[in-house]
């Protein structure tokens, strides 16, 4: 038995091979840029294991690994406050393979296999790049001296409309601890900007499609903040068949300010966010 979605993952992988190779081939690019190209090559990795998965779970998961990758890269792409043609063309690229993968998620997997350490492909020497920074505790992220101008948003597939609030049911608090390695996390769609996407709380709360809510999101190191938004999707915990623990999904509710957007984009770079779409 093989995993039916090699094909794709296959095509997928070659698709992504020349993103990179977009990206690398621009000597503009700035150093940082480049760091994105780190979550690229995971991503091949994840769809190499993928293309050569002996079961549908096995396949899955290392589908879904991808995908987180490839959210993580289009979210950076999108915070580059530079124009340059390669970040164009991968931008493009990545979100046309992100459409493709996401339709092989869709089916549920009885029994997810334990994770897999990708094997990583190499980064050519004539663009080497550079590990991320780490975190810094109160100093915002780096950005490129270039000319203020922001980089192309994928246009492949827009992202999906917000949800309509409920206003018969009451508005709810919910606290979301995220951290390396918790249930809840951000999530991004394709456009890969995080202002349109949220952020999905582990938890057996029972809660409405379109409900208000108030979430107290708290970030390592101490960070918090408070963000508004409404709940886009629900997790049931009696759906036995869900590869995902039972949670909800809440869609930011307007433009975030720009000290949560920089708090989450920091996050962001060091823990992949995960990928919904409608």
């Amino acid at each position: 038995m093989s995993y039916s979605g090699a094909g794709t993952a296959s095509a997928a992988r070659e698709n992504l091979g020349k993103a990179l190779a977009a990206l690398q081939g621009d000597p503009n690019i700035p150093p940082d840029v480049l760091n994105v190209a780190q979550n690229m090559a995971k991503a091949v990795g994840a769809l190499f294991t993928a293309e050569r998965a002996p079961d549908e779970p096995t396949g899955k998961q290392a589908v879904r690994d991808a995908l987180g990758s490839l959210s993580q890269t289009l979210a950076l792409l999108q915070d580059v406050r530079s124009q340059h043609a390669g970040i164009g063309t991968a931008t493009e690229a990545i979100a046309k393979v992100m459409s493709a993968l996401f339709p092989l998620t869709a089916v549920p997997s009885k029994a997810p296999p334990a994770a897999v350490n990708y094997a990583q492909p190499k980064i050519p020497q004539a663009a080497p790049v550079p590990h991320f920074a780490g975190m810094p505790a109160a100093q915002p992220a780096p950005v490129p001296q270039q000319p203020a101008s922001v980089a192309p948003k994928a246009s492949h597939r827009p992202s999906a409309a917000p949800v309509a609030p409920r206003n018969d049911l009451p508005r709810v608090e919910l606290e979301a601890n995220i951290g390396a390695t918790t249930e809840s996390n951000f999530f991004v769609g394709f456009s890969g900007e995080v202002s349109e996407g949220g952020v999905f709380i582990a938890t057996y709360t029972a809660l409405e499609r379109g409900q208000r809510v108030l979430v107290t999101v708290t970030l390592p190191g101490g960070f918090e903040t408070k963000v508004d938004g409404l709940v886009r999707f629900v997790r049931d915990p009696l759906d036995f068949s869900a590869d995902s623990e039972p949670g909800v999904g809440v869609q930011f509710a307007g433009a975030l300010t720009n000290e949560t957007r920089e708090l989450v984009l920091r996050f962001i770079r060091k823990r992949a966010p995960m990928f919904y779409d409608e």
